[in-house]
């Protein structure tokens, strides 16, 4: 068999275009957001939810089975574009809210010792961005 035939070209051109298929896999999405939870507050929070803005249900805990230690931080990637409602949920039960985060490129929020007292006292949630609720036309009384 002749090592430049179209056999081996055929054979040389399929690993070419599988290996730029694993690259192209690989690769992080060009457009995407990321988004940070830095922790600062002395206790583990092991519950973060994302949403998008006015979303009905907040999906799953990104945080399933890696809980985020004090003094460490967690890193959501590859997250599309958008508008997203942010919850964490600090012990025992208390829900933090970030609403209206505008993740474009990425977007970081600390909990601190002082977001644990807000949240005892059911002040924690806070919107970094006013989000549009919706648009209309001007109207005018005249006919």
């Amino acid at each position: 068999m002749n090592p430049n035939g179209p056999a081996s070209l055929y054979g040389r051109l399929q690993a070419i275009v599988l290996a730029a298929g694993l690259a192209f896999l690989a690769a992080p999405v060009a457009n995407a957001a990321e988004f940070v939870l830095v922790n600062t507050s002395g206790i583990t929070i092991d519950r973060l939810y994302i949403s998008p803005c006015g979303g009905r249900h907040w999906g799953p805990n990104q945080l399933a089975g890696a809980p985020v230690w004090s003094t460490r931080a967690f890193t959501v990637s590859n997250i599309e574009p958008g508008c997203y409602d942010i919850m964490v949920v600090l012990p025992p039960w208390d829900e933090c809210i970030l609403a209206g985060a505008a993740l474009r490129h990425g977007l970081a929020w600390t909990i601190s010792k002082s977001t644990v007292t807000q949240a005892v006292f059911g002040d924690c949630s806070m919107s970094p961005n006013i989000v549009l609720g919706g648009r209309r036309p001007w109207l005018t009384n005249e006919p």
